[in-house]
């Protein structure tokens, strides 16, 4: 098997690199857990290698619709996670700051590539990713010190910046050099791309466990019981439903477009929430809980893949004057 191969199945079945990287951070902390603190760094690596192969192009094609992106954007940073955090404050105080924080993450910056294989919009997908993004560092530090400040210390000015190092400095450099260099050249070093890629994600998560569960996190882990995954089940049914409602609004888009930003709202940076968990909130050890949730949204793929199909030949609603429609997946 080649290295473009393993690189590539790596890349298709991340739940079980998610799956396998947890049991090794957690069976030797001592090797990862000395990766702890080159996090930020490895996450930097993650947005960059992604934000080399993305078609920036389509973001700007996409832009003209801008009341999709305003209500998708507000959905996805602000309205979500306090919908989310309402019941939770009244039944599972201990769920809410892994679900605040998985909420109000960005879109993950993989999600064109998962559309497109489900059969959705990917120019939508590129833009829920770019645009969510880019607000990022401004939204998440103030709707955690909002729905959960009052049980965690949250620096707002020191988390927005080191999101913005972390999230837009990468992606802004990756396009800068896209556009100097050229997508063919970047095509040529696409497995380089894609392993470095693949590499750094692979760390962060074992890096992540090892910290995690070698101090303290693994009494955490067995702290979730039977009664904390209906939780955590129930209000992944809770935020899909939020999702579902909230695209239904967009009645000028067709269905396959508002099932695309549906998937766009529940499919989160889970990188970059781990991070964020651990970098901001360490003494929590919320990680197993975060990749519990992890482990759910990959569980609603199938859901995706089974509707997709059914509005493939949806015929496209008319635009408001001033908008267009992307005719390609």
């Amino acid at each position: 098997m080649t290295l473009k191969r393993i690189v590539s199945f790596l890349a298709k079945y991340q739940l079980g690199l998610i799956i396998l990287m947890l049991g090794l951070g957690m069976l030797f902390p001592s090797f990862f857990k000395p990766l702890n603190p080159y996090n930020g760094t490895f996450l930097q690596i993650i947005m960059f290698a992604t934000g080399l192969r993305l078609d920036f192009s389509e973001v700007f094609r996409e832009l003209k619709d801008w009341r999709t992106l305003a209500v998708s954007n507000g959905m996805m940073m602000i309205g979500i996670p306090v919908l989310i955090s309402i019941p939770l404050n009244w039944f599972a105080p201990d769920w809410i700051l892994p679900f605040v924080i998985s909420a109000s993450m960005p879109t993950g910056l993989t999600a064109p590539i998962i559309i497109n294989i489900l059969g959705g919009r990917t120019s939508l997908a590129l833009l829920m990713s770019v645009s969510t993004a880019i607000v990022a560092p401004i939204t998440i530090p103030l709707v955690l010190q909002f729905l959960a400040g009052e049980s965690v210390t949250v620096n707002v000015f020191t988390m927005m910046w080191e999101i913005t190092t972390v999230i837009v400095i990468p992606l802004a450099l990756a396009g800068f050099i896209q556009k100097r260099v050229g997508n063919k050249r970047i095509e040529y070093y696409g497995t380089a791309i894609s392993l470095s890629n693949v590499a750094a994600f692979a760390f962060v998560v074992a890096s992540i466990a090892a910290a995690s569960f070698g101090n303290g996190g693994g009494t955490t882990a067995a702290n979730i019981t039977m009664d904390g995954l209906i939780i955590a089940v129930l209000m992944m049914v809770f935020w899909l439903g939020i999702a579902w409602l909230s695209t239904s609004a967009l009645t000028w888009r067709s269905k396959k477009d508002r099932l695309t930003i549906t998937f766009c709202l529940i499919y989160m940076s889970y990188a970059l929430s781990l991070w964020v968990a651990d970098e901001f909130f360490h003494q929590t050890f919320i990680a197993p809980k975060l990749i519990a949730i992890v482990i759910l949204i990959y569980a609603l793929f199938p859901v995706f893949g089974a509707i997709f199909p059914r509005y493939a030949k949806t015929a496209a609603k008319k635009l408001p004057s001033g908008y267009h429609e992307i005719t390609h997946a």
